[in-house]
């Protein structure tokens, strides 16, 4: 099993074509084979350590993330800045995680939505030290979720 998976991940090489011209052979040093079978499989187990955190959910599919915390506070305010505060904490995390096994979220495609009915929106979060837009929608998985789920 040892040498089929060394076969599939090592001594592979790519080339671009920009219309008539090639480049030259590189090495590729990290990844799977786009498409392929195993591609998914391997993704799961290097990512099966993912940090979590007891007052948060993570949901993840294929290399789609979305990161889920809950506070039912009675006091508005206070709610939004814990659930701030737990969701920030929980991106530290994974923050950390993602520099150990040197990788990269990447900020640009993320976003920080605040489900509720109330109108108000949680303080903003961080991740790579880069502030997450505020959403009024976002989509997962082929999915359209508005604030207030609806």
């Amino acid at each position: 099993m040892y040498r089929i998976l060394q076969s599939y991940l090592i001594n592979r090489y790519f080339r671009t074509k920009y219309r008539e011209a090639y480049s030259s052979l590189r090495q590729i040093l990290a990844g799977v084979p786009q498409g392929s079978v195993l591609g998914p499989l391997l993704y799961l187990i290097y990512t099966a350590d993912l940090p979590t955190l007891a007052n948060s959910t993570t949901a993840t599919f294929a290399d789609d993330t979305a990161i889920l915390t809950v506070n039912e506070d009675p006091t508005m305010h206070r709610s939004f800045s814990m659930g701030a505060h737990r969701l920030q904490m929980h991106l530290n995390k994974i923050q950390s995680w993602l520099k150990t096994w040197r990788m990269k979220g990447n900020e640009a495609k993320s976003v920080q939505i605040t489900f509720t009915l109330n109108k108000m929106t949680c303080p903003p979060v961080k991740l790579n030290n880069e502030h997450l837009p505020q959403a009024n929608e976002v989509k997962y998985l082929g999915i359209h979720l508005d604030r207030r789920l609806t």
